[in-house]
């Protein structure tokens, strides 16, 4: 028996979070579900990062390799970011779908999100 047949492919985890500081919904143009991104934030630091994934397995993976991206990112340095810098976490990029910048998206919301909290 070889590698390929006892080896078994995994989905992407994207969980929801018990508690966060803050979220933000953006909807998947490709199939008008929803991708939701919910970040733990303390001294402008994101401790840790989840959400809900409504549409398909990419969009999913999508998310999950952005999430990896951000956890431990100031929340300057995490509005930068783009599909660009977690690409290569990914086992596949279909660019023509754009779910990963859905994703992105949904960060950015959260992030302006937490921004008007913190001035309010």
């Amino acid at each position: 028996m070889d590698a390929t047949q006892t080896t078994t492919k995994t989905r992407p985890v994207v969980k929801t979070l018990e508690h966060f500081t803050v979220e933000g919904t953006s909807e998947c143009s490709a199939c008008g579900r929803a991708v939701k991104m919910q970040l733990l934030i303390e001294n402008d630091i994101i401790v840790d990062a989840g959400g809900t994934v409504e549409s398909c397995g990419y969009s999913r993976e999508c998310m999950a390799a952005l999430i990896a991206t951000i956890k431990g990112m100031n929340t300057m340095d995490a509005q930068a970011v783009s599909s660009e810098d977690f690409q290569p976490l990914m086992t596949r990029v279909i660019e023509k779908l754009g779910c990963d910048n859905w994703c992105v998206a949904a960060l950015r919301i959260a992030l302006r999100n937490y921004r008007l909290r913190e001035a309010a």
